[in-house]
């Protein structure tokens, strides 16, 4: 049953063809993490413990803003806010002699604000889920000859997983299937390279008066889908 949990998101994100399959998988773990840290959890030792010491991002606080659990989320940010204060208060207070002392109370201060502010929990687990999405993905590939068929039909990977795409398949892939791996994802990530400039030309020529592009309905969405293959699902 784990084994079916843990394989079945990664094998219908890469059956839904022309998205990048890390992105949709990346989406589903950023909703399920919103939702579990303003649930049952919001009062678990441990989450608060990491909550604390670690905080959010601007983008994931507007996220757990948007599920207007005001209480758990006021309950959370209450014991952060306490946890920073109590970082940095000596540093805030030392503010009035950076003048005096020079650059380096200065970069120290300036160090200590990005340790205490610069991480996001949200972002990490995120980030270390794909990751192991990523070596179910290898472990697929490698064992089920259907998987591969469904991946090779696809149209790859978005700009922002493929370098650690690559890096995955150095360490999991034998290397007659690690050529073939490559060969496919250069042969996808070529067309999509292709198929998005194509669109976003057409897109910008549309707009001048008399264009053949103004009604062509493939290219409706071409800055989109762009943006999401330059940078991960976006829009």
């Amino acid at each position: 049953m784990k084994d079916h949990l843990e394989t079945a998101p990664v094998i219908d994100a890469v059956r839904n063809q022309g998205v990048c399959p890390f992105c949709q998988l990346r989406e589903m773990v950023e909703k399920q993490t919103v939702e579990r840290y303003l649930g049952g959890s919001v009062m678990e030792p441990d989450i608060r413990i990491r909550t604390n010491a670690v905080g959010f991002c601007r983008n994931h606080h507007q996220l757990l803003m948007a599920q207007k659990d005001y209480h758990g989320y006021a309950l959370m940010m209450q014991t952060r806010l306490r946890t920073v204060a109590e970082q940095l208060t000596p540093a805030v207070k030392g503010i009035a002699g950076i003048s005096l002392f020079g650059q380096k109370n200065a970069s120290a201060l300036q160090r200590q604000l990005a340790e205490s502010t610069g991480r996001c929990l949200i972002c990490e687990n995120m980030a270390d889920t794909v990751s192991r999405y990523m070596d179910i993905f290898m472990k697929l590939y490698r064992e089920s000859a259907p998987f591969r068929a469904d991946y090779e039909r696809g149209s790859g990977v978005c700009l922002y997983d493929l370098p650690l795409l690559i890096q995955k398949a150095q360490t999991h892939l034998m290397p007659a299937q690690r050529k073939d791996f490559m060969a496919t994802l250069s042969r996808q990530m070529t067309a999509s390279l292709g198929t998005a400039q194509e669109d976003l030309d057409a897109l910008c020529s549309s707009f001048h008066y008399g264009s053949e592009h103004k009604n062509n309905p493939r290219i409706h969405e071409a800055l989109e889908r762009a943006v999401n293959l330059l940078r991960g699902k976006t829009f």
